[in-house]
């Protein structure tokens, strides 16, 4: 924020004060100033309102985008991934300066369960459009629990992984981008038998230690293959998530494997092959897009071109990403931060959002002239996004994670046996939500 700077105004009144042979002039009878008030705007901006969020491009432009709000001045903390979700539910406390939170989708159930959260539900009825919103979003960003219908969200950053791919190899093997995952597969092995790349396809498999990376990697497949992670009005996985469409789901994305480096699976190790000109295809959140772009940072970026990440023998749905942002129910000035999301989230507003690099979950911002023109990619982003689906919002999500991850990493790389690792992940999964909640669903 410019601050004004007096040193000048102070330097010309003292200059001004000199001697003179003159007759001193008649004196003139000092008048006080006539007091101002304030404008209600000038009172309203003076409201703080305190925001934390992740260290990554989207909150330097929630920061940004916020300087445009005239009702108050707004505050936006990034922090890095790692302290993330501890100062958000540290934040939770009375008299805090953080009235707005932005969650990753799977904690929501956790603060809910806590009571830090406001409901917006009557809120939401009445201030925001929701029928112009992506249903998955409204849902995966706010709801809880599942199917209640009660919302303690509204959408902020919307995000879900897109296909990028060498559009010049694809062009000298004769293939067109692939349409499934069987096509990407064939044509990923296509690429390395002719030579023209090292590997054929990659994206971020990494498991143990790297929060939800192969699973949101294999996730997408499996749904695609007509698979499902567990039934959320029952809370069963045994006999969901260890079933034949699953096991073939797990079978590709060993395949898809072995047409990668094998060791290099981390998001920022995908971006960098891809960028060397070391993979054919990849697949990766679309908010790495900008990293493809620049030519001084990206030697391939003439060479690359984006689509939609292909469907299963199935279904086509794609994993979720993205967040939500949230009222604290310890704010000191919840009205005022009703106001800020309620604006943050009209269509005018929506679209600066995604002219500062950001997107939407709003259906006309996604098909606007203004975002198909906001990067290369938007176009494949607006038709991927109707696609998504998310996985458990549970307050056990910390639990539930890390079992899916383990025995995933161990099935992709070949060191177990498809079946056997599902089988192990249904087990230990279901003993924690039997233990969780004995008397059934979280209504």
């Amino acid at each position: 924020m410019q601050k004004l700077k007096l040193f000048y105004l102070c330097l010309m009144m003292t200059l001004m004060s000199c001697t003179s042979t003159a007759a001193p002039p008649t004196a003139v009878p000092i008048v006080a100033p006539t007091a101002v008030s304030p404008t209600a705007e000038a009172v309203a901006k003076s409201v703080p309102l305190g925001i934390i969020w992740q260290d990554f491009p989207p909150c330097y432009a929630l920061e940004k985008l916020s300087q445009d709000y005239p009702k108050a001045t707004i505050k936006v903390t990034c922090l890095p991934i790692s302290e993330w979700h501890d100062a958000i539910f540290n934040s939770f406390k009375p008299k805090t300066t953080i009235d707005l939170v932005v969650l990753d989708s799977q904690w929501i159930g956790e603060a809910v369960k806590g009571n830090h959260l406001a409901e917006l539900t009557d809120w939401m009825a009445k201030n925001v459009e929701v029928n112009k919103y992506v249903p998955a979003a409204i849902s995966s960003y706010g709801e809880y629990p599942y199917n209640s219908k009660r919302y303690y969200g509204v959408p902020l950053f919307s995000d879900t992984e897109m296909l990028v791919y060498r559009k010049d190899l694809l062009e000298q093997a004769g293939l067109q981008p692939p349409r499934t995952w069987q096509e990407l597969l064939d044509h990923a092995k296509m690429l390395e038998q002719k030579k023209l790349i090292a590997h054929g396809y990659t994206t971020f498999w990494c498991g143990d230690g790297c929060y939800d990376d192969v699973q949101t990697s294999w996730n997408q497949i499996a749904w695609s293959y007509g698979g499902e992670l567990w039934d959320p009005e029952t809370y069963k996985i045994e006999g969901v998530l260890n079933t034949e469409a699953n096991v073939e789901a797990l079978k590709m994305a060993a395949e898809l494997y072995k047409v990668g480096p094998g060791d290099s699976r981390s998001q920022a190790a995908v971006v960098d092959m891809m960028c060397k000109g070391e993979v054919g295809m990849i697949s990766l959140w679309f908010g790495y897009g900008p990293a493809f772009t620049d030519p001084a940072k990206c030697p391939q970026a003439k060479n690359l071109a984006f689509g939609v990440v292909p469907a299963g023998p199935s279904r086509h749905l794609l994993s979720l990403g993205g967040q939500g942002i949230h009222l604290s129910a310890y704010s000191q000035y919840q009205p005022e931060a009703l106001d800020f999301m309620a604006w943050l989230e009209t269509r005018e507003t929506q679209l600066k959002w995604v002219q500062l690099g950001s997107f939407s979950a709003r259906t006309d911002v996604l098909s606007s002239d203004i975002f198909a023109k906001a990067s290369p990619y938007s176009p494949a982003f607006a038709a991927s996004y109707l696609l998504v689906k998310d996985f458990w919002n549970l307050p056990e999500y910390s639990e539930l994670l890390p079992i899916q991850g383990h025995y995933l990493d161990l099935a992709i790389t070949g060191k177990m046996d498809p079946t056997e690792a599902l089988n192990e992940i249904a087990k230990q999964q279901q003993a924690i939500l039997d233990k969780a909640y004995p008397d059934g669903p979280a209504k």
